[in-house]
């Protein structure tokens, strides 16, 4: 588990492809530690860690990725909310953090990633990576 791992809800809106008939809610896919860490081959990703059943840290466990491409836009909701849009499907997803400052500390790791200027050939190679969900 990497070290600045934050409790977190993980939310998803499914995208205009079908929407998977969730009639445009909002749904609760559970608890989980997020943090940005390094991953191979994806680079620079948030990464979801798995919340045991008491809500505290599972070790190692990895229940969600989305590897962080230059120009991916992140969406401070609130102080304590972190929103993004998968280009390729449309779905979205939010993070509530259990406050503030948790929230802050893991925009403040994602900006510099999505600020960093894409190198030619690299954005597209490491967009077809993003599938690392388990279930």
């Amino acid at each position: 588990m990497a070290s600045g791992a934050y409790p977190v809800q993980l939310l998803h809106l499914p995208g205009g492809r079908g929407g998977g008939g969730s009639g445009g809610q909002w749904r609760n896919l559970g608890a989980a530690y997020a943090a940005v860490t390094f991953l191979r081959p994806q680079g620079q990703s948030l990464v979801l860690y798995a919340a045991g059943p008491d809500g505290q840290q599972r070790p190692g466990r990895i229940v969600f990725v989305y590897p962080i491409l230059p120009g991916d836009v992140f969406d401070r909701l609130d102080g304590a909310k972190l929103s993004w849009a998968e280009a390729g499907s449309g779905d979205e997803f939010a993070l509530c953090f259990l406050d503030d400052a948790a929230c802050g500390a893991v925009c403040g790791a994602l900006a510099p990633v999505v600020r960093s200027p894409a190198v030619d050939g690299i954005a597209e190679a490491l967009a077809g990576l993003r599938v690392a969900r388990e279930d």
